[in-house]
């Protein structure tokens, strides 16, 4: 009895990390589906980075580093993208430094246990010194 009840319990957790991943992937397509009509939904897109942030820890404490990884760069690089090829925009220019903010604090933390190559991390640090000083800037 006890061993079942163990067995029932590892289930559960795996049962429900799974159950979880699949959700988080459906709200991903979503509110992709929902930023297609409205791009500038701040909403949105912090929903979006966070569902993306709760895969990679989720791919984290599976042991799978390299998909926890491609969880955070896929917004964090999206972001980037928006926020260079959009500066004809300025307020979409601004919700993507925004956004930034939010995407990279965790891709740092990941790098401590998981470095990326010398010249990922230079990058890193680089957006990092941009975002500290754009936060001076605007406040």
């Amino acid at each position: 009895m006890d061993n079942l009840m163990s067995m029932e319990s590892g289930l559960t957790e795996e049962g429900h990390a799974s159950y979880m991943e699949e959700n988080y992937k459906e709200m991903i397509y979503f509110l992709e589906q929902k930023l297609l009509r409205e791009p500038k939904c701040v909403e949105s897109i912090r929903e979006w980075i966070l569902c993306y942030q709760a895969l990679a820890d989720i791919y984290q404490q599976k042991g799978d580093l390299d998909l926890a990884q491609k969880c955070l760069f896929i917004p964090h690089r999206s972001m980037l993208y928006m926020a260079h090829s959009y500066s004809h925009d300025e307020e979409l220019e601004m919700i993507a430094v925004n956004a930034i903010s939010l995407t990279l604090p965790p891709i740092m933390k990941l790098a401590e246990v998981y470095p990326p190559c010398d010249n990922c991390m230079q990058e890193l640090r680089a957006q990092q010194a941009v975002l500290q000083t754009n936060v001076k800037t605007y406040h």
